[in-house]
């Protein structure tokens, strides 16, 4: 059974291509990136980016903003500064600064679901400041914000700690019974942008985050992973000093039982590392000195995933599914009576940690 949600406003994107079956590319202006702020007295201000083509073959990026009170209005005010007809046909990412994000998103990403000319791999994220000034920016990365948003998602999911995210996967936790939505959050710094962590959301509003390293282990218990990198923090005698743990593959499987009509977890994590850096003093020769990382690491990952159960909780999110785990294991999984349930339930986590010697000496 899907969640039944009203949708009374029409969102800037899925008017911005009109009614034209087919474009003249030289007669519209193709919008890379869109971001939406929150503002003071219930404003709203709309930035699009959209790529020119000088003759000379160079690329440079041109942004228009407006401010209203309706995202509605927004386009009608950006098609006033525009001389071309807005299109999304290469829409890559649309960014919501966090006010924002906590009064709900969920117009503007159905609009994009409905827009034909968008597609379900897009990109979306939560910006921790104003979007207008990360897509405004000039940046040593990229000539383009957009293109260098998508990039620096796109290579932290296939290579760090972001579990699978973008349009579909959005829709498919929003709508499903069980499990709640996450997106990547992102913020400015001089001139780079960098991912802060996950944006957690209770329906489509945005309920709280969790950082980088928190981000290891909660895609190992999201997707599984072979991919991510953990920084260990050793001790031994009055030694310290930290190694770096690459993931070589990650699972996790999840046991449920009823204790009273109340369901409990038991999670079990289990992780393939590679040692990629290690202090000096740390003979990898001696294999105490492995069992020594493998410990602390289990140790670490423990309790990073006990402390992110804790907090999912507390905001009463559920981005695991713990909720999907149950419906698929009951004929009459009742949603309400598992939501009233979830904060106070006893989710248990184990791990096991196996890591394989190699790397370099810090």
């Amino acid at each position: 059974m899907m969640k039944i949600k009203s949708i009374f406003i029409v969102s800037i994107l899925s008017l911005l291509i009109g009614c034209v079956p087919k474009q003249i590319i030289d007669e519209v202006q193709l919008i890379h990136a869109v971001g939406f702020d929150e503002l003071p007295n219930h404003n709203i201000k709309g930035t699009i980016t959209y790529p020119i083509f000088d003759p000379d073959g160079t690329v440079r990026v041109e942004s228009l903003s407006a401010v209203s009170h309706t995202s509605r209005f927004i386009r009608s005010k950006l098609n006033t500064k525009s001389p071309k007809t807005l299109s999304t046909g290469q829409l890559r990412i649309v960014l919501f600064n966090k006010k924002f994000a906590k009064k709900g998103i969920l117009d503007i990403v159905n609009s994009l679901y409905r827009d034909p000319n968008v597609g379900n791999r897009l990109y979306l994220s939560v910006v921790d400041n104003s979007t207008n000034e990360l897509l405004t920016t000039k940046y040593t990365a990229a000539p383009l914000p957009s293109i260098y948003l998508m990039n620096l998602i796109e290579q932290n999911i296939e290579s760090e700690n972001l579990p699978k995210t973008n349009l579909h996967v959005f829709l498919y936790s929003y709508y499903g019974e069980g499990i709640d939505p996450f997106l990547p959050i992102v913020r400015t710094e001089k001139k780079a942008m960098q991912l802060e962590g996950i944006a957690l959301f209770k329906d489509d509003k945005y309920a709280g985050k969790i950082n980088h390293i928190e981000s290891f282990v909660f895609k190992v218990m999201v997707d599984g992973s072979k991919t991510g990198h953990y920084e260990v923090e050793l001790k031994k005698g009055k030694q310290e000093g930290h190694a770096v743990i690459r993931n070589i593959k990650g699972t996790t499987s999840y046991k449920v039982r009823k204790v009273n009509g109340v369901p409990e977890f038991d999670i079990k994590v289990k992780i393939l590392g590679e040692i990629h850096e290690y202090p000096p003093w740390l003979n990898l020769e001696e294999k105490p000195n492995i069992e020594l990382i493998e410990k602390t690491f289990k140790k670490q990952i423990n309790k990073d995933a006990k402390r992110i159960i804790t907090k999912f909780q507390m905001l009463n999110v559920d981005p695991l599914g713990l909720g999907d785990q149950v419906r698929r294991r009951e004929k009459n999984w009742d949603f309400k009576r598992f939501q009233k349930q979830y904060p106070d339930m006893k989710i248990t986590v184990s791990t096991e940690i196996e890591i394989v010697e190699s790397g370099v000496i810090e």
